[in-house]
């Protein structure tokens, strides 16, 4: 490896049928607990410990595309790029003899084995921890089948997206980028936010549907990127509890949107976002999105679109409706955007932390 860091072993691996079975057991651990604290609808956070996240088996992408076309205006955003970097899939530190992971975050990024189509390279990732971060490296290609729905053609990239191994709260809660990468996926690409850069007729781009049927398109450059949660890496999936689909730069894992309802983790509920559309139009700015929207509460999830599970760790939750991933971030954010906006607008709209 030419990392210039401490990896570890680093592991070939793509999802298989170990996720599912870890991602049943960590279920069971955190109703169990849950049984002792109390559950998981308290919308206050704590630190998150390395160990808990939850993985799950994505198998191969073979949801039928959907029909959705437009263009894309975002600013390509992305991590620090690293040359030399391996092209293997999965990684971890391992601790020896007894199969635990002193890594467990690298754990959670596998390929699913597809590939984005016959004339672009195969998606490559690996994911190793330094002694205070998490460092996913990444070629920027699907691991599913690529449709184009914008002027884009998708570019390889040269990923390094860095966040937190032990995350922290913050004293307040921060906006997350008006455009520009906010986390990355548990397949090496980028997530970004509800908005896209300024253009009449694109404000939502779910909502706008100019997102392909894994909920992502390409910006400038070629950077693919999901705007909403990749379902097309889920397929079979649906209803599992706490299944990490990545982290958010701020270091905490952002789950699929459904948790244990009991101890014995017997019932699987799903859990909403607490933001609600206030305005009927967009207005013609890049806030837009936000300015229609507002947290009003009422549900299991945060201002941030998170909660404390009941171990006592925090997590963001990909949710059906706005702002989808992440409402703001509840830690603080390593410096990953290359070219994207940062932060909310002076006075009134933009994401929580951001002026308002």
């Amino acid at each position: 490896m030419t990392h210039g860091e401490s990896a570890g072993t680093v592991r070939t691996t793509t999802r298989g049928a170990g996720w599912a079975l870890r991602t049943a057991g960590l279920a069971l651990g955190l109703a169990a607990v849950g049984a002792f604290v109390g559950g998981c609808d308290d919308a206050s956070f704590g630190a998150y410990e390395d160990g808990d996240a939850a993985v799950g088996d994505t198998g191969g992408a073979t949801t039928a595309p959907d029909s959705n076309a437009g263009t894309d205006t975002d600013a390509g955003g992305g991590g620090t790029s690293v040359a030399g970097g391996d092209a293997t899939t999965g990684a971890g530190d391992d601790t020896g003899d007894s199969g635990a992971s002193a890594c467990p975050q690298a754990d959670d990024f596998a390929l699913t084995g597809a590939v984005a189509g016959t004339s672009y390279p195969a998606p490559t990732l690996s994911a190793y921890c330094t002694a205070t971060e998490v460092v996913v490296e990444s070629n920027g290609i699907p691991d599913f089948q690529f449709l184009q729905v914008t002027p884009n053609a998708l570019t390889e990239q040269d990923w390094a997206w860095r966040f937190p191994r032990a995350p922290a709260p913050a004293a307040a809660p921060s906006a997350v980028p008006l455009v520009g990468p906010s986390g990355v996926a548990m397949d090496g690409l980028p997530i970004f936010g509800p908005t896209e850069a300024p253009r009449d007729g694109s404000r939502d781009p779910y909502l706008d549907g100019i997102l392909d049927y894994c909920d992502g398109h390409t910006a400038p450059g070629g950077v693919y990127h999901f705007h909403a949660r990749p379902d097309c890496l889920l397929e079979g999936l649906d209803g599992t509890p706490y299944l990490v689909l990545g982290y958010a730069f701020d270091g905490y894992p952002i789950l699929a949107p459904w948790i244990c309802d009991d101890p014995e983790c017997v019932s699987v509920r799903e859990v909403h976002s607490g933001w609600e559309q206030v305005e009927d139009t967009y207005g013609a700015n890049i806030t837009a999105a936000w300015d229609a929207h507002s947290y009003v509460g009422g549900t299991d999830l945060d201002e941030c679109n998170g909660m404390t599970l009941p171990d006592g760790s925090y997590a963001y939750f990909a949710t059906d409706t706005f702002p989808y991933f992440m409402g703001c971030y509840r830690g603080t954010p390593t410096a990953n955007t290359i070219g994207g906006g940062g932060g909310g607008p002076p006075g009134g709209g933009g994401p929580p932390g951001g002026g308002q």
